[in-house]
């Protein structure tokens, strides 16, 4: 495995990484958290099959786990465009060694999917208590 390999991995991993709202959370941090998502959300279409409404309902709940900050969509955006260098190098990387594109994939598309579950999910979703 190359060294270009090693840095695909870990720059989509350490760009994929959100931890859980937290409520002193600073604007810079949420900020990030938000061009964060975006960034996976674009890998997440264009590598693991999400489709357009999967990543609009993430977007959505990303944002109201948030409580809606100014400059979300903007922050979002941001980070969807960051991750096209990235897509560029898995391109490159699935035709140089398909079998390494294929393994990264599967982590990336695994990690992705264990984040979208620990966002809350919208209240009209939610299972009621059991009594």
């Amino acid at each position: 495995m190359t060294t270009t390999s090693h840095g695909i991995a870990a720059l989509c991993l350490a760009t994929c990484c959100m931890c859980t709202a937290n409520a002193y959370e600073d604007a810079g941090a949420v900020a990030e958290r938000i061009q964060s998502a975006g960034r996976g959300a674009h890998l997440g279409h264009e590598l693991c099959g999400y489709t357009s409404a999967q990543v609009a309902r993430y977007k959505e709940r990303l944002r109201r786990s948030l409580s809606g900050p100014a400059g979300f969509d903007t922050e979002w955006d941001y980070g969807w465009k960051r991750a096209e260098p990235m897509l560029l190098q898995y391109q490159s990387l699935r035709t140089g060694d398909p079998q390494d594109y294929e393994a990264r994939v599967r982590r990336v598309c695994a990690t992705l999917r264990g984040l979208a579950k620990r966002l809350p999910k919208p209240a009209s979703q939610a299972v009621p208590p059991s009594q």
